[in-house]
């Protein structure tokens, strides 16, 4: 499944209430998509950190428009379930990833260019036309 909509519709068919008491949960999991628009954007969120991170924002119930409390993790994880099939630890997401001498932190990083225009270059080598 791939639509927050959709997600949201199937939420209220489960827990009662209307899709748009759900829909923002929803497009939250699904916000990576627009930085990350295939199904790697999934890593970030729809594993068990995701979960809790989405307690963080949403709280651990919400209330649907019937007043029924919904717990927020039980969303999560359908989500994810209706997505992947089952819930991956942040491990099993980035188990793959290679390691970058970058995600050491900057102090440890060569310096290395980021512009090279000329226009930027160090006025000591700059020649003088």
């Amino acid at each position: 499944m791939s639509n927050p909509v959709i997600h949201a519709e199937r939420s209220a068919k489960k827990w009662g209430g209307s899709a748009n008491d759900y829909l923002a949960l929803h497009q939250w999991f699904d916000a990576t998509k627009g930085h990350l628009p295939d199904n790697r954007h999934r890593m970030l969120l729809h594993n068990s950190f995701g979960m809790l991170l989405a307690e963080q924002v949403f709280g651990p119930v919400i209330r649907n428009s019937l007043g029924r409390r919904v717990f927020v993790r039980d969303l999560a994880a359908l989500h994810i379930i209706e997505d992947l099939g089952f819930i991956p630890t942040v491990f099993e997401c980035l188990a793959d990833l290679p390691l970058e001498s970058w995600m050491a932190g900057a102090a440890r990083l060569i310096p290395r260019p980021i512009l090279t225009s000329p226009l930027l270059a160090d006025p000591s080598t700059a020649s003088v036309g």
